[in-house]
């Protein structure tokens, strides 16, 4: 049975976590399985390796689909996800689920913001494919960049309209449950703002796994702000989202830590 690992310690933001990962795990058709990072609420789970390592070896198995986890520890804490959502973010070859603690345990309506990339293609096929299946929204986002569009001109438009109507036509099987949307200007703050607008549940986005300089300025702006929970798809991962058999959830623990100064996915990045 595959299945989604919700990565999870004693504080309040693991309700969050389990919420969430249980819904994107009915959109998935996958089970979900508590994973603890801690013993308490105070101290660091203790054993032979760190958090990080320990997650991202329990994610290397073949069953496991995607890792749920906090972006930060409570909801008046910093906004930039902590270091260990951070790094999962960077070296996890599947899907990873953001949380942030103010995130609602509901799935409704689906945010795909595009960036022109053949990963925001295929990330968006596949969630128009799982949302037709379970009648959920799409809202598929283009942001134009206001240097790239010419004064008095609207030929851009009606391509971006032409591709998308040709796009939905082949891979959305009720087209009338996707809108789209359009913006110019900053793409980071645009997504925030339509996420906002339109309520949306979940942004799902697919990425290079890349935060250099001038890279991934909407996944960047979502892990510092975003008050709705990321599914993050990396280009080219072990693992495509696709319908799994449904299933329920479970509990195991991640073998302790022997160093007390190390972070569970909920803490900030110190």
């Amino acid at each position: 049975m595959n299945k989604i690992l919700a990565a999870i310690d004693n504080s309040a933001v693991a309700r969050p976590v389990l919420d969430v990962a249980s819904v994107v795990a009915d959109l998935l058709g996958a089970e979900v399985e508590a994973v603890h990072a801690r013993e308490d609420g105070e101290q660091t789970a203790r054993a032979g390796k760190p958090v990080v390592a320990a997650l991202l070896e329990a994610g290397a198995e073949p069953d496991v689909v995607a890792i749920a986890l906090g972006a930060r520890g409570i909801e008046a804490g910093r906004r930039p996800a902590g270091h260990v959502a951070l790094q999962l973010a960077l070296s996890l070859p599947k899907p990873l689920v953001v949380v942030p603690p103010e995130a609602a345990g509901r799935l409704r309506r689906i945010l795909v913001p595009l960036n022109g990339l053949e990963l925001s293609a295929g990330t968006l096929a596949q969630t128009l494919r799982l949302a037709a299946h379970r009648k959920l929204e799409v809202i598929v986002l283009h942001v134009h960049d206001q240097e790239s569009i010419p004064l008095f001109s609207d030929q851009r438009q009606h391509e971006l309209e032409s591709w998308a109507d040709e796009f939905l036509r082949r891979h959305c099987p009720e087209p009338e449950l996707v809108s789209l949307e359009t913006r110019i200007g900053a793409p980071g703050e645009n997504v925030l703002q339509v996420a906002d607008h339109t309520s949306a549940d979940l942004i799902a986005l697919g990425w290079s796994q890349d935060l250099g300089p001038g890279r991934a300025a909407v996944v960047r702006a979502a892990l510092e702000r975003s008050p709705v929970p990321l599914l993050l798809v990396p280009a080219g991962g072990e693992v495509e989202l696709g319908d799994l058999p449904v299933g329920h959830e479970t509990t195991r623990s991640l073998p302790p830590h022997s160093d007390q100064s190390s972070s569970s996915p909920a803490d900030p990045p110190g």
